[in-house]
C-alpha cells in the first residue's frame, strides 16, 4: 500500500439481498463458466476485468461509482471477486451474484488490492490477462499492475475476453431488452405528444423522461437526444430551451432501459406539414434501414449488411452524405454510452458473421449541413432464420 492503512481482506456475504438478483443462478453459472472456457483456451490462469459492464454480467454488481477504480478477478476454478472503493464494495455484498470483494479505502492505492488478491490466489509461473480496452483504468495504474504482476514471476497477457461472450444475448437477457423496446415505445408516444409548436425542447425532454420512469425504464448510458430545427444537425446534441417553430424538424433518439440491458429508437418529424425534400429522405432512411433488415440473417457478415444499406443510399442518390456504420451491438450500457460498437458494428471492412442471439441499433441516417438530420432506426435481433424487429413504433415522419 502506498497510502491509507487499510489492512486488505477478502469480504464475503451469505446475509439476505436488498433485492432480488435481475437474473437466475443459472444464467450468471452460465456466464462464468463461458468466461472460464475463454481462459482455458487462451490459456490464461487468472483475468482482470476493469469494465463496469463486464463486471454487471459476471457478478450482478450495479453502481455508477466507476469513476473510482473497479476490477473483477477470475481463476478457471472459483468465484469471481471484485475489487472496489470500500462504498461501492455495499454493492458486490448486499446485491450480488458472487457476494466476495477486496474492499480498499479512499486514500489506499486499489492496485495494490488487486495485487493483494493476486497473492491470495499465487499467481507465480502463471499467466495473468488484463482487459486492455477499457475506459476506467488509467494507463499508470494498468501498467503498476502489470509491473506487479511480473515482479511476482507471472506473465501479464492483454486480453479482451468478456465481450464477445456478451453478444450472443440469452433468453433472460433477451426479455430485458424486449421490455426496454415496450418503455422505448412509451417514451417515444410521450415525446411526441407533448411536442407542438410554441413549446420547448425542455418541455419534450421533461415529458420523455416522466414517461420513461413512469413505465418502468432505469438510466441510460447516453441522454435522450431530443432536438429540433437547424440543431438537429448537431451530431448528439440534446435539449437546449429552444421553442418549437412552425416548419421545424424534430428528431427524437431515445433509449429504453430495464436492468441495463438498452433498445433504443429514433424517429423524426415537423411542426407542420413536411417539405418534399425532408419527406424524400425520410423515406430513403426507411429503404436503407429495410434494407439492412433483409440482409441481416447468422452467416452474413458485418459488412455485408452495412453496403446492401449503404447502397440504397447511393442508388438514391445521397452516397456522399452518408457517412455512418450502419447499426451497433446493444445490451448492457452504462454511461458514457448506451451501445455495444466497440464490440461489434455494422460497418466497411468487417468480415465477421452474425450469430443468432445478437442484438443491434440499426442507424441508417443523413446529415444535411447545418439543416437537419433524419434518420428512422430500430432495434432487432439475429434469430435462427433472419432478423426480428423488437421495437414497433410507425416509420414515417410523424407531424405535430
Amino acid at each position: 500500500m502506498t497510502a491509507g492503512t487499510t489492512r486488505f481482506a477478502i469480504q464475503e456475504d451469505t446475509g439476505p439481498l436488498v433485492e432480488p438478483l435481475p437474473f437466475s443462478d443459472g444464467e450468471y453459472a452460465r456466464r462464468l463458466a463461458g468466461l472460464q472456457a475463454a481462459m482455458a483456451e487462451a490459456g490464461l490462469d487468472v483475468f482482470v476485468s476493469f469494465t463496469p459492464e463486464n463486471l454487471y454480467y459476471l457478478t450482478g454488481n450495479d453502481s455508477t461509482g466507476y469513476y473510482f477504480y473497479l476490477a473483477c478477478v477470475v481463476t478457471r476454478d472459483g468465484p469471481p471477486v471484485n475489487v472496489l472503493r470500500r462504498i461501492e464494495a455495499t454493492n458486490t455484498l448486499w446485491r450480488s451474484w458472487s457476494r466476495r470483494v477486496v474492499p480498499y479505502g479512499d486514500r489506499d492505492d486499489p492496485v495494490a488490492a488487486t495485487l493483494f488478491l493476486l497473492d491470495e490466489i499465487g499467481i507465480a509461473g502463471k499467466r495473468v490477462g488484463l482487459e486492455a480496452e477499457s475506459f476506467f483504468v488509467t494507463p499508470k495504474r494498468y501498467g503498476a499492475l502489470a509491473a506487479g504482476i511480473a515482479a511476482r514471476n507471472a506473465t501479464a497477457v492483454e486480453s479482451q475476453l468478456v465481450e464477445p461472450l456478451r453478444l450472443i444475448k440469452s433468453d433472460e437477457e433477451l426479455a430485458c431488452i424486449r421490455r426496454a423496446a415496450r418503455i422505448v415505445e412509451t417514451s417515444m408516444r410521450a415525446a411526441i405528444g407533448a411536442s407542438r409548436e410554441g413549446v420547448t425542447e425542455n418541455d419534450v425532454a421533461a415529458a420523455t423522461w416522466a414517461a420513461m420512469a413512469g413505465a418502468g425504464g432505469e438510466y441510460a448510458g447516453l441522454p435522450p437526444f431530443i432536438v429540433t430545427g437547424p440543431r438537429s444537425s448537431l451530431a448528439h446534441a440534446t435539449w437546449a430551451g429552444r421553442r418549437l417553430e412552425r416548419g421545424d424538424l424534430l428528431c427524437y433518439e431515445l433509449p429504453g432501459v430495464v436492468q441495463r440491458y438498452v433498445a433504443p429508437l429514433f424517429r423524426c418529424g415537423t411542426v407542420g406539414p413536411a417539405p418534399d425534400d425532408m419527406r424524400r429522405l425520410a423515406d430513403v432512411c426507411e429503404g436503407s434501414l429495410e434494407a439492412a433488415i433483409a440482409a441481416i440473417r447468422p452467416g452474413a457478415t458485418s459488412e455485408e449488411v452495412h453496403a446492401a444499406s449503404r447502397g440504397n443510399f447511393e442508388r438514391m442518390g445521397y452516397g456522399a452524405l452518408h457517412g455512418h456504420r450502419t447499426g451497433y451491438s446493444v445490451g448492457i450500457n452504462y454511461p458514457p454510452d448506451w451501445g455495444e460498437g466497440h464490440i461489434m458494428s455494422l460497418w466497411p471492412d468487417d468480415r465477421r458473421e452474425l450469430k443468432a442471439g445478437m442484438a443491434f441499433h440499426l442507424v441508417p441516417g443523413v446529415i444535411v449541413p447545418r439543416k437537419y438530420l433524419i434518420s428512422v432506426t430500430e432495434t432487432v435481433l439475429v434469430t435462427e432464420t433472419g432478423c426480428e424487429v423488437i421495437t414497433d413504433f410507425p416509420r414515417g415522419l410523424f407531424t405535430v
